[in-house]
């Protein structure tokens, strides 16, 4: 699902955060914060020589400030930081290049094989760890006990990755939706035999089309279309 936000060398400056980065798009939030600092910080720990290499030595670096892992470029961040990014660009050179060394080196530096695999350990501890193991809002199953195919899968990690706070929620509307028109149908997912995968596929099918969030009837299509 990742193509759904950005190769893994994908890198911006130009919305309400930061920086934005990696096959997930993590961020810098606006103080510094965020899943990206987050992630910087876990490759500066496995992998110590690297970070100085691709970020310290070239003028990024990652700290834990009172529990929170900070972002900083030169000793900036927050919105000096966020405004130093910025400095050269206008609408009168839109679609112009426009050299960026601060960005050029964070795209250079996501890219390297250690990083990518940190990105793909990311990808599949948020699925694992967070977003399959939410509960549906009224339901006593977690949602892995409703999911068990990959474009199932894919489709609540495409969804938890942009709007978490709205998964568990959405995807009982799925479900209340599914028992409405299977009222027989046992509510526990753990009974439905080989059954399981008919009736996932009308429930994401659902889900997939009804998720709150920007363009998702377009990105669960980009999914549909996944061998």
């Amino acid at each position: 699902m990742s193509e759904n936000e950005g190769n893994m060398d994908a890198v911006h400056s130009y919305d309400s955060e930061i920086l934005t980065a990696g096959a997930m798009q993590k961020t810098i939030n606006s103080s510094g914060a965020g899943e990206l600092p987050i992630q910087m910080f876990k490759f500066k720990q496995q992998y110590p020589s690297l970070f100085n290499k691709y970020f310290k030595c070239c003028g990024w670096d990652v700290n834990n400030v009172n529990n929170k892992y900070i972002a900083y470029y030169n000793g900036m961040t927050g919105s000096k930081l966020k405004q130093f990014l910025r400095e050269g660009y206008s609408v009168d050179n839109y679609t112009k290049v426009v050299p960026n060394k601060a960005v050029a080196i964070f795209a250079e530096a996501v890219i390297i094989e250690e990083y990518q695999d940190l990105q793909i350990e990311d990808f599949i501890d948020r699925l694992n760890n967070k977003a399959l193991v939410k509960k549906p809002k009224g339901y006593n199953h977690q949602i892995s006990k409703y999911v068990k195919s990959n474009l199932g899968k894919a489709t609540v990690l495409d969804h938890d990755v942009n709007r978490p706070g709205n998964v568990a929620e959405d995807f009982a509307e799925a479900l209340n939706y599914f028992y409405k028109v299977h009222s027989n149908i046992n509510k526990d997912p753990n009974t439905w035999g080989e059954k399981h995968e008919i009736y996932e596929r009308e429930i994401i099918e659902y889900y997939g089309n009804h998720r709150r969030g920007t363009d998702m009837v377009n990105r669960f299509k980009k999914l549909k279309r996944k061998p």
